[in-house]
């Protein structure tokens, strides 16, 4: 069974921020303190409801970010689960290239909070993936068992079995699989003509 904690953080708090303030939270986790701070808050407020027993300290939570099949992606490792439904990871992909900092034509108004916070019309909202405990056995003797799952507004999905957790690799074949799963970006498949002779 899930502990509450982590679970509320990392299946629910989480992504739904990542949703409703997608430009204004990428920007926060781009910068080292105040992603620091943005993650322990978040932590910390998924327990509030909680007692005290059921609180989990944030030992191991860590970010950084990857470039995955040309998309930026924040890394998120998360305290080591202790249960099926907890995850060792979770990856926030970006669709789009990061925005250009000397572009100064984009820039709200100070009155327009909420337009600080969207992301440019013809961005799509970031995805986000998990590598889920699971039950059963691991395919390779070492490491425990996972499943690659992606969470989408209400939609819950799991993609296939992920690599196996608690090996020094884990993260770096998390994402390789995130790669084989997206594919390239659309604008650098090479374009293909046909010609019948």
């Amino acid at each position: 069974m899930a502990r509450p904690h982590p679970h509320h953080f990392a299946y629910l708090m989480l992504p739904q921020l990542v949703w409703r303030r997608p430009g204004a939270v990428r920007r926060e986790l781009g910068d080292p303190l105040l992603a620091r701070e943005l993650l322990l808050y978040m932590w910390d407020k998924a327990a509030e409801s909680l007692p005290p027993r059921e609180r989990v300290p944030p030992r191991g939570l860590h970010l950084s970010w990857h470039q995955v099949a040309g998309r930026a992606t924040a890394l998120l490792q998360l305290p080591p689960p202790l249960a099926t439904g907890e995850a060792h990871l979770a990856a926030i992909v970006y669709e789009q290239a990061e925005a250009d900092p000397d572009d100064h034509s984009r820039i709200p108004d100070d009155d327009d909070e909420d337009e600080a916070d969207d992301l440019p019309p013809d961005e799509a909202l970031p995805r986000y993936f998990l590598l889920e405990a699971t039950l059963g056995r691991s395919p390779e003797e070492a490491g425990t068992p996972t499943m690659l799952g992606e969470l989408r507004g209400e939609h819950h999905r799991h993609h296939a079995p992920g690599p196996p957790a608690g090996r020094p690799d884990t993260a770096g074949r998390f994402l390789q699989a995130l790669a084989d799963l997206l594919g390239p970006l659309p604008d650098s498949v090479p374009f293909m003509r046909v010609v019948r002779g």
